[in-house]
């Protein structure tokens, strides 16, 4: 009998001990398995400690009742929804499925595809590898030429690569198929590939189709896959509301610090099997805390419950009467946490009074920044120019006065940063903004947490789930300009 072991410090569990260790606490969401209908899930688990990759606990969960078939044979799930958080093993999840369908039925092809080619071919690369390394290695042969990717079967079938296209899959007639990473895909293209290609080219395999969706968690853009989460988490909360779907989802509890070493040891399927706490801690300190957030902890880059209605955002999005020069706007900058993303910004008033703010340019990292203010600066003159006197940006307000003086930069103060947020939410309810309808624009909203500080609620950038730089250049922005030329704010202790 295998002894289970704690995530932490590799500790076995003895009597007496278990309350000092923590193991995988399960999914977050999860459909049951209906214990008493068969299943393929074992046959599959053999195939994979067959390659050298004995299913973890959460992969034999999803074979055990993905793969269950019903009272005449058939597959009870047409399509099976895992996401789960980045080194779970989703490659060594999906591969045995395809290796097992290949050997089990003859004559027919599998397919893979990621969100570019490229992944997809890096993800067919090891799952070679790993049957390279088995004894199934001398009964198969392989094909490497770009497009014709594919592993063939003595039984005539083929396990292959697709390119993530509508036309991709015509003129075949494929029992799985696997969609990789399914969060890069919009929601137009995601449903053309799955309802244009997909489900046309499984339409006379009734009982013996399924098709795998396979992702870590999206953004605001991932309108695709939120799409298929709902509809899990919903076929879970609601049985029987989709007999048809199996989902799966492992992530970081809600409220619980993506940051705490239990809390990820706890929620993360593959630490304590195929990765060490230590090794994936690491990684937290390597990456910015939305890419941590988003690939590491699958938490959704976008608030749980969105400040502002489509409505708003889409009454807020309007182009401007006027259109001022740069020497008659605010210029303001904003740097998100861990320098993962700069930009700069021009704020004004439209000859109706409302407020205007534009992208003028944003970019990974900061170093850009403080020459591209300057000559700004030295070519145009804005009327005022500064940002708040928070965060990553000081550093950058300290160089631009170095440079340029101090009386040339303005910072907004935390009281008057407060005012600033409150102000432009206000605005932004009353929609009487006139923003940019930007990528930026778009993400900073569906990222944004407020937080309530004494008497003042203000944007918080360390509870938001991304870069929020675009609320906040804009709410500065619209206080510089109307207070330009007014005295600084005085300094105070809170």
């Amino acid at each position: 009998m295998t002894v289970p072991r704690c995530a932490l410090d590799d500790c076995v569990l003895e009597p007496g001990h278990d309350d000092e260790c923590i193991q995988w606490s399960g999914f977050k969401y999860a459909t049951p398995r209906n214990a008493g209908s068969r299943t393929d899930g074992g046959r599959v688990a053999k195939i994979a400690a067959g390659i050298g990759k004995p299913g973890m606990p959460w992969q034999r969960q999803v074979w055990d009742t993905a793969l269950e078939r019903g009272s005449f044979g058939e597959l009870v799930y047409e399509i099976v929804f895992v996401t789960v958080p980045r080194q779970s093993g989703k490659t060594t999840l999906y591969g045995p499925v395809q290796l097992d369908r290949c050997i089990t039925m003859p004559a027919i092809k599998t397919f893979y595809t990621a969100q570019t080619g490229k992944d997809a071919r890096s993800r067919f690369g090891d799952l070679v590898s790993l049957v390279q390394d088995s004894p199934l290695d001398s009964m198969l042969r392989y094909r490497y030429s770009a497009g014709d990717e594919g592993i063939l079967f003595p039984n005539g079938s083929a396990l292959k690569l697709f390119a993530p296209v509508v036309a991709a899959l015509h003129g075949e007639t494929p029992p799985l198929v696997g969609m990789d990473e399914i969060w890069e895909l919009d929601e137009a293209l995601g449903d053309a590939i799955l309802e244009g290609a997909i489900i046309p080219a499984q339409v006379t395999l009734a009982g013996q189709r399924q098709i795998w969706l396979l992702s870590t968690a999206g953004d605001a853009r991932s309108t695709f896959m939120r799409k298929w989460v709902e509809r899990g988490r919903e076929s879970v909360l609601k049985p029987g509301s989709n007999q048809r779907l199996a989902y799966f989802e492992a992530a970081l509890p809600d409220g619980a610090d993506p940051y705490d070493r239990r809390a990820i040891a706890a929620f993360h399927p593959a630490v304590g099997h195929t990765m060490s706490l230590d090794a994936l801690m690491e990684i937290s300190g390597q990456v910015s805390r939305a890419t941590w957030l988003r690939a590491f902890c699958n938490v959704w880059l976008e608030a749980s419950d969105p400040l502002f209605s489509s409505e708003e955002v889409t009454a807020n999005t309007r182009d401007p009467e006027s259109i001022p020069s740069l020497s008659e706007i605010a210029l303001t900058y904003e740097i998100a946490p861990d320098n993962e993303l700069g930009g700069v910004f021009a704020t004004w008033r439209d000859i109706d009074d409302a407020p205007v703010t534009r992208v003028l340019h944003v970019a990974p990292g900061s170093m850009w920044m403080h020459d591209y203010i300057v000559d700004l600066v030295h070519k145009h003159a804005p009327i005022v120019v500064g940002g708040d006197d928070g965060g990553a940006t000081r550093r950058l307000t300290d160089q631009l006065r170095r440079t340029l003086g101090d009386e040339a930069i303005t910072t907004v103060g935390a009281r008057d940063f407060g005012t600033s947020c409150e102000g432009w939410v206000t605005m932004f309810r009353d929609r009487q903004l006139k923003l940019d309808g930007s990528r930026t624009m778009t993400l900073g909203l569906a990222h944004l947490v407020l937080k309530r500080v004494g008497d003042l609620t203000r944007f918080s950038r360390s509870e938001s789930t991304g870069p929020i730089i675009f609320p906040i250049g804009s709410a500065v922005g619209i206080w510089l300009y109307d207070h330009r030329g007014a005295p600084a704010e005085t300094a105070r202790v809170y």
